[in-house]
């Protein structure tokens, strides 16, 4: 079946304190708090200076192509905590690269490491894929120990620019299997 097809099938995907499911501008206010922090962010993007920012992105990033990128939302408080999208899909490799953001007022919870988990899963044994990557900043600890709870291994390193500053930086590439 066609990946796509498939992804459309699972629009929502639930773990025992997670529900995955498509970003709504409902959930500006939840992004908003976590998108005007620059620790937060500072492996990522820059930080939204607005509302109105955030909500741009919600629309131009997650609604205008929704398939493949899903927002956590933590089910005891249907709070939006975070984000996890597919970032590069591969067809002829049947492959994905899988990038995600926490609020960082949930770090160290496992919120991250569950969610990861539960769509790797998925990739595998509902998508079909064969393999996963992360693309990962050699200084972003807490997102490297996210992955190798995950069961992700280290495959290597490289120096690339920055997608938003420009600046080169060190990357580590992980994968599974």
């Amino acid at each position: 079946m066609n990946f796509y097809v498939k992804l459309a099938e699972f629009t929502e995907i639930e773990t025992s304190r997670l529900l995955l499911r498509p970003m709504t501008l409902a959930d500006a206010a939840d992004m908003f708090e976590y998108t005007k922090n620059w620790e937060n962010l500072k492996f990522i993007f820059p930080p939204h200076c607005s509302i109105e920012e955030t909500e741009y992105a919600i629309a131009n990033h997650f609604m205008k192509n929704p398939l493949g990128k899903w927002a956590i939302e933590l089910k005891a408080t249907q709070k939006m905590i975070g984000s996890i999208s597919f970032s590069k899909y591969s067809e002829k490799d049947a492959a994905v690269e899988i990038g995600y953001v926490l609020n960082q007022d949930f770090w160290g919870q496992g919120f991250m490491s569950e969610a990861l988990t539960v769509l790797s899963n998925f990739c595998f044994y509902e998508f079909g894929l064969k393999r996963i990557e992360l693309l990962i900043d050699k200084e972003n600890l807490s997102s490297i120990r996210v992955a190798e709870k995950a069961g992700y291994h280290f495959v290597k390193s490289f120096k690339a620019s920055h997608q938003y500053s420009k600046v080169i930086r060190e990357f580590d590439r992980y994968r599974l299997p």
